[in-house]
Formats: C-alpha cells, sequence, structure tokens
C-alpha cells in the first residue's frame, strides 16, 4: 500500500527478511540527483530534439517510448541533448515526478560507475537508508524497481537519465520494467538494447558556425567585435577546421572568449596544420584528444591496429575489401572489425561495405600510429604498400573489360558492369593513390595506374582527372628515365587534351609522343601514336 505522507511518497518494502518504511520524496529536483543545468547555447539540433521530445511526449502514440538511447562519437553532443530534453519536458510538466541523472562514466577507466553503485547512489539519494540497501546487484536492481513503481501508482511520472554507457551490463540493471517510466541513455556505442537508437551525426558548417558565434556572444555580448561580418569568413573557416564537433567547437569558441585580442584568422592560421590541430583544440581540462582517447583505450587489439591503419587511405573511404588487403587480413575478418568500429563510432558507413573516418578521428589514428610501440614505421610502410598494390591490381582487372583487344579477366569482376561499377566507386582513391604514390618511392604505382585508367577516363568523360594523371605520369617517366613508357603517357595525354577540346595541347603532346617513339626505332609505335590509340 502507497499514501501520500507530508509531501512525500509512503514506500513499504521487505528487504533482507525485515519490514522497512520510508518516505520517499514526491518530487526528485534536479540538485537531489546531480542533473547537470543545460547549456545556454543549443544550435542545430532541432531534429534530433524533436524526435526525442516526441518519444517521451505522455500523449505519444502507440504509447511512450520505454528506452530512447542516443549513440555517436565522442564529444558529439550527445550529454547536451539529453539534458536539454530533459531541462526541457521538466519545465513543461511532463515528469512530476522530476528527473533522476547519472553519469556512468563508461569510457573512463578511473571512473567508471558500476550498476551496483550507480543503484546504491540513486537509492541513497531517494532517502532509502543505507544499511537497507541490498549488498547484491539483484537485491538492488529488485528494490530499485519497487521504488520506481511505488512513483508511477501514485501518478508522480519519472524520467531516467543514463549519460555516458560503455555497454549494455552497465546499464540493464538500471532499467525499469514498468513502460510507463522512459530512459534516456547516451553511449558512444550502438548497445544492443530494447530501445529506440537516434544516431548523432555532426553538425554541418552553417550550424557550426552558429554555434561558434552564439557561444562567443552569450558570454562577451552580441557587440563583440569578432562576431562583425568581417570576421564571418574566418569563424567559417574554424568551423570548418572542427569539422563539426561539438566539444572542438566549444573549446574554440571558449579560447576566443579567454582572449579578446585573439583573431579568429591568427586561430585558424594555427590549426590549419594537420599535425598541430589536436593539440590546437585543447583549453584545461576539456581536450578532443583526451575525449578520443577513452574511445581508443576500449578498443581490443585488432580492432586498435585497423582504426591506426585507416588514415593511410588516401581517399575519404575505403571498401572492406580494401580494408582487409590494407590489414592483410582475411575479408570476413576485416567486416567484423570494421563493424566494430561503427558500433563504436569511431567510423562510419556512407554507403554498403564503405567506411569513412571523421576528420578529426583521422588525425587521431594516424598520430596514434605514429606513436604505437615498436615497428609502426614498417607497419606503416608495409600496409600502405599492400593497399597501394591491390588498387593498382584490381584496377589493371577491371580495364581488361573495357579494352577490345584484351582478354577480360573474369575472376575478380564477372562483369564490364561489375568492373566499370569498382572503378567508378574507387576512382577518388585510385586518383589519390597515384598523387601520393611517388612520395613513398611508389612511383611505379602511379605510373601503371595512370596507363591502366585511360580507357575508363575516356569513356567516363573524366578528362580533368584524365590530364592530371597522365601529365603526371609522363613527368615521372621522363625523371626516372623510361622512355617507351614517357612517350605511351604522353601519347594518353595527347588523346585527353583532344577529346577535352584543348587542340594545341593535344598537338604538342602528341608530337612528344611520336618524336619519342621514333627515337626507341620501333615503327609500331609511331603507327599507334598516329592513330590516337589509347596505350594501356
Amino acid at each position: 500500500m502507497s499514501n501520500k505522507i507530508t509531501g512525500g511518497l509512503f514506500f513499504s518494502s521487505v528487504i533482507m527478511g525485515r519490514d522497512i518504511s520510508v518516505t520517499l520524496p514526491a518530487e526528485i529536483r534536479p540538485a537531489l540527483t546531480g542533473l547537470p543545468p543545460a547549456s545556454p547555447v543549443f544550435t542545430g539540433r532541432e531534429h534530433a530534439a524533436e524526435a526525442l521530445r516526441e518519444a517521451l511526449r505522455p500523449d505519444c502514440p502507440g504509447g511512450v517510448q520505454l528506452v530512447s538511447a542516443v549513440a555517436g562519437m565522442a564529444g558529439v553532443g550527445k550529454t547536451e541533448l539529453v539534458l536539454h530534453i530533459a531541462h526541457e519536458v521538466l519545465a513543461d510538466g511532463w515528469f512530476p515526478g522530476g528527473v533522476l541523472f547519472v553519469d556512468m562514466f563508461g569510457y573512463d577507466p578511473d571512473r567508471r560507475v558500476s550498476a551496483e553503485d550507480a543503484l546504491a547512489g540513486w537509492l541513497s539519494a531517494l532517502g532509502i537508508p543505507g544499511e537497507h540497501i541490498p549488498a547484491d546487484l539483484s537485491g538492488r536492481s529488485l528494490l530499485w524497481r519497487s521504488v520506481l513503481d511505488t512513483y508511477t501508482t501514485q501518478d508522480r511520472r519519472l524520467l531516467l537519465v543514463i549519460d555516458n554507457v560503455d555497454s549494455e551490463e552497465q546499464v540493464h540493471p538500471l532499467l525499469p520494467s514498468d513502460g510507463r517510466i522512459p530512459v534516456l541513455v547516451t553511449s558512444r556505442h550502438t548497445l544492443d538494447l530494447e530501445a529506440r537508437l537516434h544516431d548523432l551525426d555532426v553538425l554541418g558548417q552553417d550550424a557550426s558556425t552558429d554555434v561558434l558565434a552564439e557561444v562567443i556572444g552569450t558570454r562577451l555580448g552580441p557587440e563583440e567585435p569578432r562576431l562583425q561580418a568581417d570576421h564571418r569568413e574566418a569563424l567559417t573557416e574554424l568551423a570548418g577546421l572542427c569539422a563539426g564537433l561539438p566539444l572542438a567547437l566549444r573549446i574554440v569558441a571558449a579560447l576566443l572568449v579567454d582572449r579578446r585580442q585573439l583573431q579568429p584568422h591568427t586561430l585558424a592560421d594555427r590549426l590549419r596544420a594537420e599535425q598541430h590541430r589536436l593539440s590546437g583544440l585543447t583549453r584545461q581540462q576539456k581536450a578532443v584528444r583526451s575525449a578520443f582517447d577513452l574511445s581508443y583505450q576500449h578498443l581490443t587489439v585488432p580492432q586498435a591496429r585497423l582504426f591506426r591503419l585507416l588514415p593511410i587511405n588516401p581517399g575519404t573511404d575505403i571498401a572492406t575489401i580494401a580494408a582487409a588487403h590494407l590489414a592483410e587480413l582475411p575479408e570476413h575478418e576485416a567486416a567484423e572489425l570494421l563493424a566494430d568500429l561503427h558500433r563504436a563510432h569511431l567510423v562510419t558507413e556512407p554507403a554498403p561495405e564503405r567506411w569513412s573516418m571523421h576528420d578529426l578521428l583521422r588525425l587521431h589514428a594516424a598520430e596514434q600510429q605514429r606513436t604505437s610501440d615498436g615497428g609502426e614505421e614498417a607497419e606503416t610502410s608495409q600496409a600502405r604498400q599492400r593497399l597501394y598494390r591491390y588498387y593498382l591490381w584490381a584496377a589493371s582487372a577491371a580495364s581488361t573489360h573495357l579494352i577490345p583487344t584484351a582478354v577480360a579477366e573474369s575472376h575478380t569482376f564477372a562483369s564490364r558492369g561489375d568492373a566499370l561499377a569498382w572503378l567508378d566507386s574507387e576512382h577518388a582513391n585510385l586518383m589519390a593513390v597515384a598523387a601520393n604514390a611517388p612520395a613513398f618511392q611508389m612511383t611505379e604505382v602511379t605510373i601503371d595506374l595512370a596507363l591502366t585508367l585511360g580507357e575508363y577516363q575516356s569513356l567516363r568523360r573524366q578528362f580533368h582527372d584524365w590530364i592530371i594523371i597522365a601529365t603526371r605520369a609522363r613527368h615521372l617517366c621522363h625523371h626516372v628515365g623510361d622512355r617507351s613508357r614517357e612517350a605511351a603517357a604522353s601519347n594518353n595525354l595527347s588523346i585527353a587534351y583532344y577529346q577535352a577540346g584543348h587542340f594545341s595541347a593535344a598537338a604538342e603532346a602528341a608530337t612528344h609522343a611520336q618524336q619519342v617513339f621514333h627515337q626507341l626505332g620501333d615503327p609500331r609505335y609511331c603507327m599507334r601514336a598516329q592513330r590516337g590509340t589509347i596505350w594501356d
């Protein structure tokens, strides 16, 4: 039986064989369980906020969602979002019993809160005497659910906010069995819970710039000179260097607030250098690197190794099979590790079986590779060799389907359509490999790619890229004294120029090709150049 007594709720239960009676607070105020204040600046999260509000609405069609799990990478603003929502719905009167909050510190090994300790803290905050709190997890969980039932039967609806969870086992004992009590959970991982998942992404460019301006304006006033129109471009660049990560944006804003003479363009100059950016995104106890470190330390050895190697790929994304070659793993193992990194929000999946990294995470992963113990330089070099040669090998196999006189290599690509699909998806990576390979003593990779991709780039009318890669190959061949392939690259360059409508440049490149072929003494090469045949 439960009754209201002197403004509280009467709670009676049998604990460890003894009857106890406690008066619970009728309303759990934020100070009681340490609910932090919400940030006064909340920008760019309107859609996510509305989705969470709808899940908590008392008159929600179909009933309230029991658990809403907000997941995202470190520093993306998960806690900020749920705190904003918690304070908002509390003020709207949706939860007359109040809000219970706990930070589980799941990714900090020194401060991690176990489910047992979280339950003990909540029960103590609600007035359960310490001697009546069971010592074991199951006993505490049972008592906790009895307490929650007391609130729901008295129409004192509660909201639970469980922040910074690292695993299912850390949060499961805290979840109510009563569907009338909703829960907001945040984690850097996609947890296997019976929950509605809300994946939080980084902010867009405009919202990022607005965050900088609003934080500075809130602290220094709207008349702050650095908020005027002539500084907007520099603030926009700063927002871009933060790559939409709210933690980085707020650190940058705080740095500008700290020093009124620090100009946005000066700070942007310092952050532009990639090797110094993570160090620059630091202020007192807040640091992007520290937040990323906690996520990295949570990885297994194989997961951490693949995470460190991924920045070696020079393009913006990488396919599962390419990652397998990079890490020298069977494809199924690479797929499993990439899925693990995706659950940890350390990579994204912009398209099926293609993986990408946030710009700042990419810098962090590369930094970890440079500072990891033992033969990291050799490991990086070997991984790059494997990846670049895989791209060259696959491009060569795909190109056999496009060359009329070639025998199509059907083991890797079953059809011309499959070959073209692969070349379309990997073209940006192939161009990036061609641009980067000479710096890592792989000049032949650039030359071979240039000669391999001619038919494809002609077919897809990618004349600009064709001119770039053919020009680079011609210069490299000349530098290493490979006259035959210098002429072949010049021949392809002439065709690229001609198809692009640059006729004088085409004539000059064709003349150079014929001259070199003539010097080599093989008239067949000269005839092929005269016919304008693409060299492979």
